[in-house]
């Protein structure tokens, strides 16, 4: 199958241009203006590469030529402008169905791949961008997929991943965690969430499939810091702020700044954040691994203590 990959040379990315490789397949991969040395391979073999952006329709022309099918992982996430979301999130995909409805093969599909969890009850114009986002693909006519994995970590995640277990390593002073630390989170292993596209393609599918990606069960936030702390070999120890105190330091900070994302994260501390991951597990035979086990095969080797390394 000839297969076209937006976001590849992102973490996610990189992994599934390996998965959708050793599956065989032949790919293309969008690499923005300038970038062709980020792009990954495989084993020493080089892809089929395209340049261009998303935000510029022109550069576009002929990405989805001959092409079955799209997986779209491209974002701009929380960390970019909300005009940044916009443009890539939602404009950049009325491009990419554009183009698929001029170049792609008779019978082409396109599968969302997001880390994403739409439905998480704390208010995120990220998540709003993709609700709209899938709206658009929905109504296009063109056959679709979307995989919403959570909070994704392993290898080579310099963003987040990294960052956390070098926290954690510390050998001496303390993670502060907001509230009482009994919420839940439910983090997913970036190999599984290959493995459930994988297994995508052997599922004898219709249209409009929706898979939430998370792990097997949600993790206590004070156990996931113990967990984290566990694999990184660290002292550190963890500790909670009642959300009484919490809630006024934020109050106080207030007289003098703007703590919207204060408030934000503060909200996320309170609730839970499980999720269904029935139809993977059901629908594709899906079992990722718990979270316990995943960060220690991650917190494996020393990619993860270079604190000048940065995402790609």
């Amino acid at each position: 199958m000839k297969i076209a990959i937006t976001g590849a040379t992102g973490f996610l990315g990189r992994y599934m241009v390996e998965g959708m490789a050793a599956m065989g397949h032949d790919l293309r991969l969008l690499v923005r203006p300038g970038r062709r040395d980020a792009a990954p391979r495989t084993a020493g073999r080089e892809h089929e590469l395209h340049e261009g952006d998303l935000t510029d329709k022109g550069s576009m022309e002929g990405f989805l030529a001959g092409i079955d099918l799209l997986l779209h992982l491209a974002s701009a996430h929380d960390h970019f402008t909300e005009a940044q979301m916009r443009a890539v999130n939602i404009q950049g995909t009325e491009v990419l169905l554009d183009e698929a409805k001029r170049n792609a093969r008779k019978g082409f599909q396109i599968w969302v791949v997001s880390s994403a969890v739409i439905g998480a009850p704390v208010y995120s114009y990220y998540r709003d961008s993709k609700r709209v986002q899938e709206k658009i693909i929905r109504g296009s006519g063109i056959a679709w997929a979307s995989f919403r994995p959570t909070l994704v970590y392993g290898v080579g995640d310099y963003r987040h991943t990294a960052p956390l277990l070098r926290r954690c390593a510390k050998r001496s002073g303390s993670l502060w965690v907001p509230h009482d630390g009994k919420s839940k989170i439910n983090p997913v292993h970036v190999v599984d969430v290959v493995d459930a596209v994988k297994r995508f393609f052997d599922f004898d599918r219709g249209v409009d499939c929706v898979y939430e990606l998370a792990g097997p069960a949600g993790v206590p936030y004070n156990e996931f810091l113990d967990l984290t702390i566990a694999a990184a070999g660290g002292k550190v120890r963890r500790r909670n702020i009642s959300k009484k105190w919490a809630d006024r330091a934020i109050l106080l900070k207030g007289l003098f700044m703007d703590t919207t994302e204060d408030r934000r994260a503060s909200a996320y501390f309170n609730l839970h954040h499980e999720h269904d991951i029935s139809n993977a597990t059901d629908e594709l035979g899906w079992a990722p691994r718990p979270y316990g086990e995943g960060i220690r095969e991650v917190a494996q080797g020393t990619w993860w203590q270079d604190e000048s390394a940065s995402a790609p």
